[in-house]
């Protein structure tokens, strides 16, 4: 960034389209998902390739989780979990739609995801189980993410919106006074209470 002038640093490897990439909290790894079905680590000095974790599908989105240990994939139905420091699967989970993005909540207790059925969901990430699906936008979910205090979270689609939605439905949470589904018809068709901004 401070030498814009300066040649591109390359890191080769992948052999199609790089969907996401990232740099992991040391900030000297980068991580890559791409449409060759892998999801790879590299090195940020040397620009050498540390791990190649491979998939049955195209991964489609990564997050780092707020405490630096775990990496989110999403590909598929699944969505799985790494450990960050020895690059293990610790555990994955279905979801009964093609999965575009997902989001663990701070403190571990549940993660959301969205993808291509144009619903939310929450699971349980102890059990792998899932508590909540509900309808709010009209085209499929591409990117999910929790505020850094998990108090609500947000979701983009392809219609064009933006949508907070709560964690704990029916809180206040700074000049957001939430209304719940059942107070007006107005929102009848989301479950839990969110406000929407549109692009």
């Amino acid at each position: 960034m401070n030498k814009p002038d300066c040649e591109p640093t390359t890191f080769s490897g992948h052999t199609s389209n790089i969907r996401n990439a990232l740099f992991l909290p040391d900030g000297q790894k980068l991580v890559s998902a791409a449409d060759d079905k892998t999801v790879r680590i590299w090195d940020r000095s040397s620009c050498s390739e540390i791990k190649n974790l491979e998939f049955a599908s195209a991964p489609t989105s990564l997050e780092v989780s707020p405490d630096g240990q775990l990496l989110l994939i999403t590909h598929g139905q699944t969505i799985s979990f790494w450990d960050l420091e020895s690059y293990a699967k610790i555990k994955e989970c279905s979801v009964p739609t093609l999965v575009h993005s997902a989001s663990l909540h701070p403190d571990r207790g549940v993660f959301v995801c969205g993808g291509e059925d144009f619903k939310m969901y929450k699971f349980d990430y102890k059990e792998g189980t899932e508590l909540e699906s509900f309808k709010g936008h009209f085209g499929p979910v591409h990117c999910v993410r929790f505020s850094p205090d998990g108090e609500v979270y947000a979701s983009g689609s392809e219609d064009g919106t933006l949508r907070l939605w709560q964690t704990v439905v029916g809180k206040t949470y700074g000049l957001w006074k939430a209304v719940a589904a059942s107070e007006t018809a107005a929102v009848s068709e989301f479950s839990p209470s969110q406000i929407k901004a549109e692009a």
